[in-house]
């Protein structure tokens, strides 16, 4: 039996009837209040009286019932404890004691404690009906059923076995012969108040809300005090949206009972309903101490808190609920929304799998799936995963899109057009389906599919602002930068306020150098929007680029006034006032923000800014309170340890280790983090015995066999490490072993020895692309361009749209004065147009003469990988072609100036040289 319909079978029944007569004042005075539903002042009463006689059996007996009704189990419990023990009436104050204690969830103790041997038949079976809701609770239906079935034949006029039969019955699945057992109990006792309100149970379950909503009125209509039919009733109006109704019966409640739990939540789910979250967080911390008796409140409390920004909490109350209801689909897609909010899809993942294991997943869970392994760079798996969710909705848009753009990421540009082809068709007007079809049409490397995509566009769609946007979309990808510029703005005058073109002529105008038109664009967007994206992104990085970081602070400062619950923003600015060396700034700033504590991107930006301020003391415990929110923070968790071996507390270093590889076992980073500690705390030796230690305790895992190498090379010696990561490469061959070796050759100069490790690896394992790669890599280093270019058509002829491998190809090519170079080189700046990439078309451009194409493409590249002098270099070369001869100056100057070697160092310097001459 599934544990999710366990919870609603503890339910709790009023047992026995009012004592005719009062023993004291003080418990008439609360027989008095129960009968007006005062119960806080019958509580009052109650404790006088049993103050004035500790030995009143009856008063002892109605503070537990008051007690409970008004949600305090233990205090329940105490009290019919203290009645049975004063010889009050077993068939009245067991039942209590045994429904205190499953309110407790104290089934085994309850299991221990009360025994079926009284041998009274009617009390035998109140005893036997809480034994199998106490096994129930143990997740043993078996039992239970066999504990009903016996209290049945025990009493066979009773009612509770019936119902409690019922019950079990309705959870598992079978609602007709729960109905039975329920008339059968009506029939013996038509006015059972338990018997209706279970038959208005089964009949929910039923999916007849009418005919529950029909057994509660005549219930309410003889009883119209019931608090558990007033409960239900409301319940059953809330989900039909009747929520004035069910405020009427909600506020009878609490005015009897004012602290009842179940009340106050559904009150919070009225508030969820109305989108007024802060008050529906606020109702819910009114039963927080309560809220494990109704699991269903965790879930409403991880969307509430979800919905407030608060991820952390949200996820842990959706644990807590999962934890509960195991079979709950919904609790699983939601635990993998907040894991995504959260920048975790690996944990995402990790859920949904669980979910797919279980066979219980539905076209939305697959299709969440397929979006976590797409973001943790699983790209077949996440194929796979979006076309379940295809078949299980055939015709939902948003999955085909989403399965093609993982064709795309797993290399599959074709597969991808023909999925969104299929998807045009279903939907013809959808703007972000002729987007994907275009962007898919571009993967392919072929401007003619990109073409023909955006005419079958325009055929299902017309002139729309999109198509003319990926007109001027085509014509950057022809390098016809001005007639992309003609193209935006021409789109931008029949279509004003198309956020789209202005940003992309925004980036034309930035790859013709007109730099000032670029930010004047993007300023005209953020002064009607502050927060609009990626116009607030582009102009700030341009800021901070062009070492105007206060004009960067100024605009993410107005972004963040106009929107201060964006956590994004407040982190981005603050880290902005780091870099410019207010960190001072930056802590107040997170001081301000009301969720920082709660909140792992604003702690990790409060440790950043108590870093720079050197309060190491302040920042560690900064990163253990992230640690705390959020146990699989791998980042907080390695950098509290670097303090704590920085302050040469290695103990409290090795077991903050130990506990992250309880939450995240077979973690490389943190069994490398304990070496370390190792080596710092007690040298090479110590170091190496526990990397040994780690290797033997665990053999399948083959990355802990890198770290013996790993500690040598921590320790300098890099000849014992290349002869450790020889030695386990030998034993347990894989990629892991493999790289670490390469590695250690190439660091030690030992590129001969590294490509021959690689060619024998490639070898046996012909089907290894990243190890061809690699060889190719170090190759065109070793000036080995015949080989690699053999290697990189290995790689193209089973990924053809790779392209790193097509960017280095059209590279050696151009060394090697080879025509195809250029087309090649398109290809691989269609397929993404990176730094990378730009450089080496806009260098093929530039070196064939054709400085105009070029330049735009040396813009790009020295915004977005300026760092390398051989990209500074290629666009001074392209500034002096067109008459630049100051800035090309500024630029030879850096290049000539920077650290290190590279092959065109002594071409920058000569060039510098002649233009220095004038």
């Amino acid at each position: 039996m599934s544990k999710r319909h366990l919870g609603w079978l503890l339910v709790t029944v009023w047992l026995g009837l009012m004592p005719s007569i009062a023993h004291a004042d003080d418990l008439a005075d609360a027989r008095k209040a129960i009968q007006k539903g005062d119960l806080r002042a019958a509580q009052i009463n109650l404790r006088n009286a049993v103050r004035s006689d500790p030995q009143n059996a009856e008063a002892h007996y109605w503070l537990a019932r008051v007690s409970l009704d008004l949600g305090d189990a233990v205090a329940a419990e105490r009290e019919a404890r203290a009645a049975r023990d004063r010889g009050f009436d077993p068939k009245q104050v067991v039942p209590l004691l045994a429904q205190t204690m499953l309110t407790q969830q104290k089934y085994k103790d309850l299991l221990a404690d009360l025994q079926a041997n009284t041998k009274d038949p009617g009390l035998d079976a109140a005893i036997l009906v809480a034994r199998g809701y106490a096994q129930l609770g143990l997740q043993n239906p078996t039992d239970a059923q066999a504990s009903f079935a016996l209290a049945e034949q025990t009493a066979p006029n009773a009612v509770e076995p019936l119902l409690a039969s019922a019950r079990l019955l309705a959870a598992r699945g079978d609602l007709e012969g729960a109905l039975g057992k329920v008339d059968r109990a009506l029939n013996a006792q038509p006015k059972s108040t338990d018997a209706l309100l279970t038959k208005s149970e089964v009949l929910r379950g039923k999916g007849d809300s009418t005919g529950a909503l029909s057994v509660l009125d005549q219930l309410l209509a003889d009883q119209p005090g019931n608090i558990r039919g007033l409960i239900d009733r409301a319940g059953l109006l809330i989900a039909a949206n009747q929520n004035d109704k069910a405020k009427a019966d909600l506020d009878a409640v609490l005015k009897s009972t004012p602290g009842n739990v179940q009340a106050i939540y559904l009150q919070a789910v009225m508030q969820a309903q109305a989108k007024d979250f802060k008050a529906a967080d606020a109702t819910l911390d009114k039963i927080n101490q309560f809220i494990s008796r109704i699991p269903r409140a965790y879930f409403l409390q991880a969307m509430v808190k979800d919905q407030l920004g608060q991820t952390e909490q949200a996820e842990e109350a959706a644990n807590r609920y999962i934890a509960r209801a195991p079979n709950d689909l919904a609790a699983y897609k939601l635990l993998a929304r907040l894991q995504f909010a959260k920048r975790r899809p690996d944990q995402a993942a990790d859920t949904l799998a669980k979910v797919v294991e279980s066979g219980r997943a539905d076209a939305e869970a697959y299709d969440l799936l397929g979006r976590a392994y797409a973001a943790t760079g699983r790209a077949d798996d996440s194929v796979k995963a979006f076309q379940k969710a295809q078949a299980l909705a055939p015709n939902d848009v948003g999955v085909q899109t989403r399965l093609a753009s993982a064709r795309m990421g797993a290399g599959e540009p074709d597969a991808a057009m023909g999925d969104l082809e299929h998807t045009l068709q279903l939907a013809p007007t959808e703007p972000q389906v002729a987007e994907a079809l275009f962007f898919a049409a571009l993967a392919t490397g072929d401007l003619n599919k990109a073409a023909e995509a955006i005419d079958k566009a325009r055929t299902a769609q017309g002139e729309t602002p999109v198509v003319a946007n990926l007109e001027g979309l085509l014509k950057m990808a022809q390098l016809d930068i001005p007639g992309a510029e003609a193209k935006f703005r021409d789109t931008l005058q029949r279509h004003p306020d198309f956020l789209p073109a202005k940003v992309n002529l925004a980036r034309v105008s930035a790859m013709q150098g007109k730099t000032a038109d670029a930010e004047q664009t993007l300023v005209s967007l953020l002064d009607k929007d502050p927060t609009s994206e990626p116009a607030l992104s582009m102009l700030s990085s341009q800021y901070v680029q062009t070492d105007r970081i206060p004009l960067a602070i100024a605009l993410l400062d107005k972004a963040h006034a106009a929107a201060p619950a964006n956590t994004r923003l407040t982190a981005t600015l603050a880290n902005l006032y780091i870099r410019s060396g207010k960190a001072a700034e930056a802590l107040a700033l997170v001081g301000k923000d009301k969720t920082a504590a709660s909140s792992v991107d604003m702690l990790n930006v409060q440790a950043a800014a108590q870093m720079a301020l050197d309060q190491k003391t302040q920042a560690l415990d900064t990163y253990r309170k992230i640690i705390k929110l959020d146990p699989s923070a791998l980042a907080a968790r390695r950098a509290a340890i670097a303090l704590l071996v920085q302050a040469g507390n290695y103990e409290d270093a090795r077991n903050l280790i130990k506990d992250g590889l309880v939450v995240s076992p077979r973690n490389y980073q943190l069994y490398y983090d304990y070496v370390m500690v190792d080596l710092k705390a007690g040298g090479i030796d110590a170091a190496l015995a526990t990397a040994k230690q780690f290797r033997d305790q665990d053999h399948d895992f083959l990355a802990g066999r890198a770290l013996i190498g790993d500690a040598y090379e921590a320790a300098n010696r890099p000849a014992d490490a290349v002869v450790a990561y020889q030695e386990a490469l030998a034993a347990a061959p894989s990629q892991v072993l493999l790289g670490r070796l390469v590695a250690a050759l190439v660091r030690t100069g030992q590129g001969d020895a590294a490509m021959k490790t690689l060619g024998d690896w490639i070898a046996k394992h012909p089907d290894d692309l990243s190890a061809v790669e690699q060889l190719a890599d170090l190759e065109i280093v070793a000036n080995r361009n015949d080989d690699a270019v053999k290697n990189l058509q290995v790689v193209l002829a089973k990924k053809p749209h790779d392209a790193t491998a097509l960017n280095n190809l059209a590279w050696i090519y151009q060394q090697q004065g080879d025509k195809r170079a250029e087309q090649i080189a398109q290809q691989a700046y269609i397929l993404s147009p990176s730094g990378q990439t730009a450089d080496t078309l806009g260098w093929i451009l530039i070196s064939n003469g054709d400085t105009t194409r070029g330049l735009p493409l040396m813009r790009q590249a020295a915004a977005q990988a300026g760092s390398d002098p051989r990209i500074l270099y290629h666009y001074a070369v392209a500034l002096k072609n067109t008459g630049e001869r100051d800035e090309a100056i500024k630029m030879l100057n850096a290049v000539v100036a920077s650290k290190g070697q590279f092959s065109e160092k002594t071409d920058a310097q000569k060039l510098l040289d002649q233009l220095n001459k004038g």
